[in-house]
């Protein structure tokens, strides 16, 4: 009859606890930085469709600009780029987007309330999902310059615009279904 080795088991045991996690990437390795990036960005993402929300004009572009300003700084410490000395230069482009984003959902929304019963709650809606939208793809955007080593702060107002205008065009995010959670908060979701 044979017996087993007590340090035997101990040892296989602690090799599979510790190998259980073999599968998964190295918080510093190329993927594990994505997943750590893709993360974040849907953080970020959320807490720009609460930033929609805030009913004052001028107030939510400054709190949207303040959150995605600090999203780009902690997707640089992620890929270990330091982005200390541009931080205005990102400010005022990420600033620009925010504002540009609100007036658009200005007239979206004035359209829209022309055509719903539900008109108070059009504008929040729709101003929260396009913010949430906006700060998710500015996230792709840096999160892309970084994992290629580019400089973020070569990112351009007129890049950021033809991108989100590209996903839109691709139907990621829907303005004209306002009610559609899937329509207008698929950012949020992890694809």
């Amino acid at each position: 009859m044979a017996t087993s080795d007590p340090t035997t088991s101990k040892s296989s045991e602690s090799a599979s606890t510790q190998g259980g996690g073999e599968n998964l990437p190295a918080k510093n390795s190329p993927s594990g930085k994505q997943e750590q990036a893709d993360a974040l960005i849907r953080k970020y993402a959320l807490f720009g469709t609460a930033a929609g929300l805030i009913p004052s004009f001028g107030l939510d572009v400054i709190a949207l600009t303040a959150l995605q300003v600090k999203m780009i700084k902690e997707l640089a410490n992620i890929y270990e780029y330091d982005v200390e000395d541009q931080m205005i230069r990102m400010t005022i482009t990420t600033g620009i987007t925010s504002l540009g984003g609100r007036l658009i959902t200005s007239v979206a929304t004035s359209i829209t309330k022309a055509f719903s019963p539900l008109k108070f709650l059009i504008g929040g809606a729709t101003q929260a999902a396009l913010s949430g939208f906006l700060t998710a793809e500015i996230g792709k955007i840096y999160q892309a310059r970084l994992a290629s080593g580019e400089n973020p702060a070569d990112v351009t107002v007129s890049e950021i615009v033809n991108h989100v205008v590209a996903q839109i065009q691709q139907g990621e995010w829907n303005p004209t279904k306002v009610a559609g959670f899937r329509g207008n908060f698929g950012y949020l979701l992890n694809k």
